[in-house]
């Protein structure tokens, strides 16, 4: 139990109060083994502080790690889809020059099979032909029906041509 004491001081010019003081008992140095215990818990103190900063750097480094390798694999994935894209793209246009290579070949083709058929077509002999061997003969003004079609782009026939 402490001691508790009353003394008796001035305070100011004149005035007396009484105050009571709790008088400490008197603080003995640490022995060196408190000293070097006081040390050693310091230590360990510093130790755990270090190691709760070290696990949270850890996981923060683990997380941006995870970060940064979800942004690089979408960065190939987007990458290899352009490169198949401009693949896709490339190989179209080639089918498309092929087919207008393909075209022009076959519209050349054609006319030279008109030019060739239109050379071999004797028209002076089809219609030698057509008077004498078959009879026919050239349509006379009466024989010509002309018709009139107004808003329309067919006609229906109700009757037989005479």
């Amino acid at each position: 139990m402490q001691e508790v004491r009353t003394y008796y001081y001035n305070e100011g010019n004149a005035v007396r109060k009484e105050s009571e003081f709790i008088l400490q008992p008197t603080r003995t140095l640490p022995t060196r083994k408190q000293r070097e215990q006081e040390k050693r818990q310091e230590a360990i103190r510093r130790q755990k502080i270090t190691d709760r900063k070290r696990a949270a750097a850890l996981r923060k480094n683990r997380l941006l790690a995870g970060y940064m390798i979800m942004a690089i694999g979408l960065t190939v994935f987007m990458l290899v889809a352009y490169v198949a894209l401009q693949t896709n793209v490339t190989t179209r246009m080639n089918h498309i020059a092929s087919l207008q290579n393909e075209l022009s070949t076959l519209n050349a083709d054609n006319k030279a099979a008109e030019s060739r058929i239109a050379m071999t077509t004797n028209l002076a002999e089809i219609k030698d032909k057509a008077i004498n061997e078959l009879g026919m003969v050239y349509a006379t003004n009466n024989q010509i029906v002309y018709y009139n079609v107004e808003g329309s782009d067919y006609m229906s026939q109700y009757k037989d041509i005479p």
